[in-house]
């Protein structure tokens, strides 16, 4: 049986760190993306909620406004956010000084947005028909992720404020 020479176990030495090295960068790049695969997928689970959320409540708006005098009660989820703001926007709204500065630029800027969903900051907004509020920018925090709305219809727009048990 042949020996092997010094000559011989450099060169396993050597093809044993390339395989180690290979292997490393191999299980990094596949570390790399599955994070990025995971970070998508919330990122398009956020987009997907956000767009249920608008969904829910346009579409509760829309089927109350012709019901004069209806009510309805309306839980929203609110998996991504710690408060909704509604904006009163049947008639000109008057913005408080306590209200957040996107909110305001939002409203003063006429860009027709009168829902905000809040982490810390607006996060998103969007657009119902004609609702009315009292305050003209009314908060409702979230518990339990979902808020409770209570809708009353005018006819020709929808009264919003905080269901009260």
């Amino acid at each position: 049986m042949k020996r092997p020479t010094a000559h011989s176990r450099k060169a396993q030495i050597v093809g044993q760190i390339f395989v180690y090295v290979l292997g490393t960068v191999i299980m990094g790049a596949i570390l790399i993306y599955g994070y990025n695969a995971v970070t998508e997928f919330r990122h398009k689970s956020e987009q997907v909620s956000t767009i249920k959320l608008q969904t829910d409540l346009s579409s509760a708006i829309d089927s109350l406004t012709p019901e004069y005098g209806s009510v309805k009660k309306k839980v929203l989820t609110m998996e991504d956010y710690t408060r909704i703001c509604l904006v009163e926007s049947y008639q000109p709204p008057v913005l408080s000084g306590t209200i957040d500065p996107l909110i305001r630029d939002s409203v003063s800027g006429r860009t027709g947005k009168n829902v905000f969903l809040m982490k810390v900051t607006v996060e998103s907004s969007f657009s119902v028909d004609a609702i009315s509020t009292d305050p003209d920018v009314l908060c409702i925090p979230a518990r339990a992720k979902s808020v409770e709305l209570r809708l009353e219809s005018k006819g020709d727009h929808v009264v919003v404020s905080q269901w009260q048990d």
